[in-house]
């Protein structure tokens, strides 16, 4: 087999799913800002593989797509072989999605507790079913994604990415910290380095990527065919095209309060259109931390959106704040505004608490 997984191949850079967070309609912001691909967030395989009568319209709304998504692969969660093979036919049978995801790298306790996620990290033999029976249940491209292990105990990633390059996978993407890390401390740049080059199907590098200069880097350190971004995809969903910018030799663009105003509304408008509407301007808050941070006032918005359940008047609060900042002609980020606790610096607490829905 020809290797794929190396300097020549172009460099993509996609977007790592995040459960609660990775919706379509978020997915289709990053899709704009040039996204190389994305994942559904995860689809539980023992509801929809053995589901007898429909889907409610909550389960339903995780196969949604909007038309600019492309490269975009269904995940499938689970350590039933059968029910995982049943959910992958179901889902080819949509004609929605252009692969599967097996999903064995989420490490929040909810998952690995059912025996799904990174808990099949301790069972190899078990993962490996897993995979052959999704691999031989579909004919769309199967993916991977994973960690390096459950613990320092327990590295079973190099078995599990030979046994996806035997069966066929199109690619892998390789969290590099163990599940017992969830999402502290350093990524091990050199176990991902070491896993991408001894195979020969692509591998995306996972895990610590806080800005463009980041990724690039960690696509250099790592020798991966291209970078999953999570996190930091959350509060600045223009990373994507930093990259790109920063890959051309450009000067990677300030992002001001207009496109911030803009691009939060539409995000609104896009999440109003798969969910209830007052869910979804709920929904909103967390996004507006993120994306207004550093802007003058943004703490005083943030207190005044716990008021709003509508998207016109979600619209309009964003509206007049703009047109305040800009009758002040400030509208810049302020970096001493920005919390001084990030999504990739948290505490013990945040990170469990994160890990609900990472």
């Amino acid at each position: 087999m020809e290797k794929d997984n190396n300097p020549a191949r172009t460099p993509e850079f996609l977007l790592a799913p995040m459960d609660g967070l990775t919706r379509a309609s978020f997915r289709s912001i990053c899709f704009d800002y040039g996204a190389d691909g994305a994942t559904t967030e995860m689809i539980q395989s023992l509801a929809y593989g053995r589901a007898k009568k429909p889907m409610s319209p909550t389960f339903m709304e995780v196969l949604v797509r909007y038309p600019n998504e492309h490269n975009l692969a269904a995940q499938l969660i689970g350590s039933d072989p059968a029910a995982m093979a049943e959910s992958a036919r179901r889902l080819e049978a949509l004609g929605r999605f252009d692969a599967i995801d097996i999903n064995m790298g989420c490490p929040a306790r909810k998952v690995v507790g059912s025996g799904n996620g990174a808990a099949l990290m301790k069972t190899p033999d078990r993962a490996a079913a897993v995979m052959e029976a999704v691999r031989g249940a579909t004919t769309l491209p199967v993916r991977l994604k994973l960690r390096l292990g459950w613990d320092a105990a327990h590295i079973t990633a190099p078995f599990l990415v030979e046994q996806a390059e035997s069966l066929g996978f199109e690619s892998v993407t390789l969290h590099g910290r163990t599940r017992e890390q969830m999402y502290l401390g350093p990524v091990d740049t050199s176990a991902i380095r070491a896993i991408c080059d001894a195979t020969h199907i692509p591998v995306y590098a996972n895990g610590g990527v806080t800005c463009a200069v980041d990724a690039l880097a960690f696509l250099r350190e790592t020798h991966a065919a291209g970078v999953a971004i999570g996190r930091a995809a959350l509060k600045s969903p223009w990373i994507f095209e930093d990259i790109a910018a920063l890959s051309r030799g450009e000067a990677v663009a300030q992002r001001r309060a207009p496109e911030r105003v803009v691009l939060l509304i539409r995000l609104a408008a896009l999440t109003c259109g798969h969910r209830p509407e007052n869910v979804a301007i709920c929904e909103m808050r967390r996004f507006c931390g993120w994306i207004l941070a550093g802007l003058t006032g943004y703490d005083a918005v943030l207190v005044e959106l716990n008021h709003v359940i509508t998207l016109d008047a979600f619209r309009a609060m964003l509206e007049g704040y703009l047109d305040d900042l800009e009758r002040q002609g400030d509208l810049e980020i302020h970096p001493e505004l920005l919390p001084k606790m990030t999504l990739d610096t948290v505490s013990h607490r945040q990170a469990r608490r994160m890990a609900k829905w990472m």
